[in-house]
C-alpha cells in the first residue's frame, strides 16, 4: 500500500510541475500605453505648453529655459493644467533673462 501511495504522489507532483512549467508567461508591461500630443510654443519672453488626450487625473505644465546676461541658463515651469483642461499653461522668462527654449513636463495619473 505504501508503494501505491508513493507512486500515486509522484505522477502526481510531476503532473503538476509539468503545468506550472507549460503556463505562460505573463507580460511585463501590463499598463496601458499612453496616447497624448502635447505642442510646446513662445512668443517673445514666453512660452507654453498644451496637451491633448490626456485622462482625468494627468496634468501637464510648461517648462521654459531661460538665459540670463552672463549666459546661465535656468527652467521655469508654469502652472499645471490638468488633462482634460485644454489650456495653455504659460510662463514668462523670470527678471532680466531672455527665451531659449519652451518645452513641457507631463505627469500621468
Amino acid at each position: 500500500m505504501k508503494n501505491k501511495v508513493g507512486a500515486i504522489f509522484a505522477i502526481a507532483s510531476s503532473v503538476v510541475t509539468a503545468g506550472i512549467l507549460a503556463a505562460p508567461v505573463a507580460s511585463a508591461d501590463v499598463s496601458p500605453k499612453a496616447e497624448y500630443t502635447c505642442t510646446s510654443a513662445h512668443h517673445g519672453n514666453s512660452g507654453s505648453a498644451k496637451c491633448v488626450d490626456l485622462a482625468r487625473m494627468d496634468r501637464y505644465r510648461v517648462k521654459l529655459t531661460c538665459v540670463d546676461s552672463r549666459g546661465v541658463q535656468s527652467n521655469s515651469y508654469g502652472p499645471w493644467r490638468n488633462g482634460l483642461s485644454g489650456k495653455w499653461s504659460t510662463k514668462h522668462c523670470p527678471g532680466g533673462s531672455y527665451f531659449y527654449k519652451a518645452g513641457y513636463v507631463v505627469e500621468l495619473g
